[in-house]
């Protein structure tokens, strides 16, 4: 009777351990599974967060690449636009020069001297509500404005030697007495080495004065 027990239990204990042991690694199989299915969803939820930002940074750049095409067209655009003005003021001053390049009133010996819109010349400074405006009411402007006597009326246009320019007698000087005249100059380093010479004055056509608003 015991040895068939013992038969019995051993047969059982056979049967039972191979259950046991498939048992438990199907548990840890099931949890490594169920790991591996955790590492896959935080995967692929990476690989979203990836994807949406790779979207978002091409529409990124997408704008940005349209913007940078923008500015270049409007800097063309403007660019092209200054072109025009230079070569179209480069042209009055060709047709001037044409017009009047032997065609002058008469002519004198004159004493040219340099002046600029600061205090070192007209006693204004930048925050002047008058800074750069001319005794005429014009904005002085470098190689058109030029202060003379009170003989010689506001509008005269006036060729001096060794400009290319044609002036316009804009302004006054207490010190531009008959034959002076002096030369607007922005910047007040080129109106001091410009200092003080002798040229020939030739008068073109006198004014009539200039209306303050023009």
């Amino acid at each position: 009777m015991k040895k068939s027990l013992k038969k019995t239990l051993l047969c059982t204990a056979l049967v039972v351990t191979p259950i046991i042991y498939t048992y438990n690694v199907n548990q840890d199989l099931h949890k490594e599974l169920s790991n591996l299915k955790t590492q896959n969803r935080k995967q692929q939820e990476i690989i979203k967060q990836f994807e949406r930002e790779q979207t978002e940074m091409k529409k990124d750049l997408k704008e940005i690449e349209v913007k940078i095409n923008e500015s270049e067209v409007r800097l063309r655009q403007r660019f092209d636009r200054e072109i025009e003005g230079i070569e179209e003021q480069i042209k009055r001053i060709k047709q001037m020069r044409e017009k009047y390049k032997n065609n002058y009133m008469y002519s004198f010996e004159g004493v040219v001297t340099a002046y600029s819109p600061y205090e070192e010349s007209t006693g204004k400074s930048p925050d002047d509500p008058d800074f750069k405006v001319t005794a005429s009411g014009t904005i002085a402007t470098q190689g058109r404005t030029i202060a003379m006597d009170k003989i010689f009326p506001f509008g005269t246009l006036v060729k001096i030697e060794g400009f290319d320019e044609v002036f316009r007698v804009e302004d006054r000087g207490f010190k531009i007495k008959g034959n002076s005249v002096d030369v607007y100059f922005e910047d007040v380093d080129d109106a001091i080495k410009f200092g003080k010479q002798k040229r020939k004055i030739y008068v073109i056509k006198l004014g009539k004065g200039i209306d303050k608003h023009n």
